[in-house]
């Protein structure tokens, strides 16, 4: 009775088994498909950064030179080594350039300077000699340098 019930519901527990295995499974194919989905957007993000539209007038300057312009800024997004700069110039209001004082674009405390407006009000170049100090000031040289749509 009760003893033949208990024994007869001790085969059942061992099928518990093969009920986790495809849990564990299920799982398994739910992660894959997390990984996949952050790929594919990332991919996507990457993407839409790559095809900004810069017009003519959109300009970056090192030291006094043409860096790069206009459709040609599309193949120079992101970050840039350099042997050391304390000039910068960007002209148009649909680029922008972030001077680091470290390399790989990484930040340090106020050595990271922001040049370029994205003020499409002013034709105005935004011209920075990269400098700090209080009584006595002193150019600073960017290692790297970081190019973004506005």
């Amino acid at each position: 009775t009760m003893c033949a019930m208990s024994a007869q519901a001790l085969p059942a527990a061992t099928a518990l088994p093969d009920i986790v295995a495809p849990a564990a499974d299920m799982a398994h194919i739910v992660a894959v498909l997390l990984v996949a989905f952050v790929g594919i957007s990332s991919a996507l993000n990457l993407r839409s950064n790559a095809t900004s539209t810069f017009t003519i007038n959109d300009k970056v300057y090192l030291d006094g030179s043409l860096f790069s312009e206009s459709a040609a800024l599309n193949d120079n997004i992101g970050c840039h080594e350099h042997k050391g700069t304390s000039s910068f110039k960007v002209c148009g209001c649909g680029v922008k350039v972030i001077a680091h004082l470290m390399t790989e674009c990484q930040t340090y405390k106020k050595y990271d300077t922001q040049v370029g407006k994205c003020d499409c009000s002013s034709t105005a170049c935004d011209e920075v000699s990269l400098s700090s100090g209080y009584s006595a000031p002193f150019n600073w040289q960017a290692a790297s340098f970081e190019v973004s749509p506005c």
